[in-house]
């Protein structure tokens, strides 16, 4: 069973980097083509193409769940990382100075 979906994010609320994550953690399930088009993001996603193997695809509606959610887990991951990243540097530091006494 072919479908086809468009999923327009805006950039704001989804970086390019976070949808290119998606992108590629969803790469072995479902084929996205992410294009930039002002301040959104569409998603063009298609099922991937399975050679050889049991026809196991999700359907349009399961990609729709996967793909937001996804989305909000690599955006809660960027905002995780840019929030704790003067920490992680502090233990950084502190670590190296360990290891040079």
């Amino acid at each position: 069973m072919e479908w086809n979906l468009t999923i327009t994010v805006n950039e704001q609320a989804y970086s390019l980097r976070v949808v290119q994550r998606v992108a590629y953690a969803m790469a072995a399930t479902l084929s996205i083509h992410v294009k930039p088009n002002g301040q959104n993001i569409d998603l063009e996603i298609a099922p991937t193409l399975i050679v050889g193997g049991n026809d196991s695809r999700p359907s349009r509606d399961q990609a729709h769940e996967l793909v937001l959610r996804s989305l909000n887990d690599f955006a809660m991951r960027e905002q995780i990382q840019s929030e704790t990243s003067g920490l992680r540097e502090l233990l950084v530091n502190v670590a190296l100075r360990g290891a040079e006494s």
